[in-house]
């Protein structure tokens, strides 16, 4: 079903629902009819004797009257109410005990028909409590979301001055205690928080012909309200708020004022960008020489906040490539993407620090390749600030692992981490030189098969019969193998130490080398 969106200002909805005036015990009021509609909120109380007050209504009242006016007619009783949810009020109390008493039957069901709510006002409770109670819980609303707007405005300067457009809306998202979705100019959602929120991107989308406007949607699930990110006729997106209940008057002033940070953000001089990226990436370089207590704080005041834990990307140039290069470009794709850019080059590797949910399930492994761009590319596990040392041991040993183009994580590497990490395999490689290199040069020089039978045998764990059986020859003729590459090797295969030792040089053994 298509999504009708309207203008924003049409469909404000301040106000106290009507639930939580029948919940106040000391007025006494009781629900007669239309309780499905309790949650309607009232802007206003206003007492009325009229047979027709629907021209002096402007919608949203709770209507009080004692039916001094009401026609006696059943017929005409439901024509009253037609007119009263026509004219959009929000509750019709009735006085008892002076002009009816009971309600009125008829005036009851067709309230209930209707889904209007209708609440019996006792003689014991005056019209100007019920107005009272009202007009004061509306100031007490007023000023908690003025309060509200006071807090969270300042969070969210800071928030762009620190984070970028992905830090401004995760406080709107908290500030309104919704989700929150920034759409690029192309229409291409760039980030959403909670990052849950994305996958509701389609159904908060905006028709092409209102992406500049502001726009609002209610519905059964809750508000949808669209606001453009733009600097005079040049856009640079929107912003879609979503929250489970009507929209207040500090919920469209905070996702104004989102926007409008935002649009700034987004004309920020390359200067102030690039030191931005500086400072992050010195941080990001601080974390990866030393472990600092407040690391948390500082990602945070940067930006990236830790909650779902930190993952460390690097990527390594190819043939001849420069580092910095590879990380300017994979930077740049990380801010399209809403991501705060947080980089550094590090041992010949362009290194990336994201958010741990960025990059979570089969979705965040793509969102990882475009990141990478092609560029072989290592992910650590996701770590807290302080492990930020840890993660860049686990990047190096997968980037290592990974070929052309590929991505590795380091949670694949069970099994293959020792010969992944640079510094063992380095120690690897010269030990498969020394031991293997003899047993190679002895085949390229003799023709045998030495090399591969003694593979086989390590890794049949010295069964006769598997081993010789994956080679396809007999096992008499592994066992000759086996003692002729002993005695080229000069070692004792008996020893389970030496063989864990040959099979460790085998997993490095360039395929194909015929010596050291």
């Amino acid at each position: 079903m298509a999504v009708r969106w309207v203008e924003l200002r049409e469909t404000t909805m301040d106000g106290v629902p009507v639930r939580w005036l029948v919940g106040r015990r000391d007025l006494g009021l009781t629900v007669l009819a239309g309780a499905a509609g309790l949650d309607t909120p009232a802007t206003w109380a206003h007492s009325i004797e009229l047979a027709d007050p629907g021209p002096w209504l402007a919608g949203g009242e709770l209507l009080l009257t004692t039916g001094l006016r009401l026609p006696a007619d059943p017929a005409a009783q439901r024509r009253y109410v037609a007119g009263l949810v026509g004219a959009g009020v929000a509750a019709l109390g009735f006085g008892t005990g002076l002009t009816y008493d009971p309600v009125p039957p008829a005036l009851v069901q067709a309230a209930e028909a209707a889904g209007l709510p209708l609440v019996e006002v006792p003689l014991p409770t005056p019209f100007v409590a019920v107005t009272r109670a009202l007009m004061e819980r509306l100031a007490e609303l007023r000023y908690e979301d003025a309060v509200r707007a006071a807090r969270s405005q300042p969070r969210m300067t800071r928030a762009v001055l620190r984070g970028g457009p992905s830090a401004v809306v995760r406080e709107l998202a908290v500030a309104a205690g919704g989700s929150v979705l920034l759409f690029g100019p192309d229409g291409a959602l760039r980030t959403a928080y909670p990052t849950a929120a994305a996958g509701r991107a389609a159904g908060a989308d905006l028709p092409a012909g209102h992406a500049a406007q502001s726009a609002v949607h209610s519905g059964p699930h809750g508000t949808a309200a669209a606001q453009p990110v733009q600097v005079g006729r040049r856009s640079h997106g929107r912003l879609v708020l979503l929250v489970e209940r009507p929209l207040s008057a500090t919920d469209h002033l905070l996702l104004g004022h989102a926007a409008s940070l935002l649009a700034l953000d987004a004309e920020k001089t390359p200067r102030l960008r690039a030191e931005r990226h500086r400072l992050n990436g010195l941080l990001l370089g601080l974390l990866l020489d030393t472990d600092l207590p407040a690391a948390a704080d500082l990602l945070a005041e940067a930006g990236l906040p830790a909650g779902p834990g930190l993952r460390l990307l690097a990527l390594a140039p190819g043939p001849g490539g420069d580092p910095h290069t590879v990380l300017a470009a994979a930077g740049a794709r990380a801010e399209a993407a809403g991501l705060p850019r947080f980089g550094a080059v590090r041992d010949g590797l362009a290194v990336l620090l994201l958010p741990g949910g960025e990059a979570a399930g089969e979705a965040g492994a793509e969102r990882v390749r475009a990141l990478a761009g092609g560029a072989r590319a290592g992910l650590s596990g996701p770590h807290g600030p302080e492990g930020v040392r840890t993660a860049w041991q686990e990047a190096r040993s997968a980037v290592a692992a990974a070929g052309d183009g590929g991505l590795v994580r380091h949670e694949s590497l069970a099994g293959s981490a020792l010969t992944a990490a640079p510094e063992t395999r380095a120690v690897l490689l010269a030990l498969a030189r020394a031991r293997i290199g003899p047993l190679a040069a002895h085949d390229a020089a003799h023709g045998t098969e030495l090399l591969p039978s003694l593979r086989a045998f390590l890794e049949h764990h010295g069964q006769w019969e598997a081993a010789a059986a994956s080679l396809g020859v007999h096992r008499h003729t592994l066992r000759t193998r086996i003692d002729r590459a002993r005695a080229v090797l000069g070692t004792d295969l008996d020893s389970a130490h030496v063989r864990a030792e040959l099979l460790m040089a085998l997993t490095v053994w360039p395929p194909g080398a015929t010596g050291p």
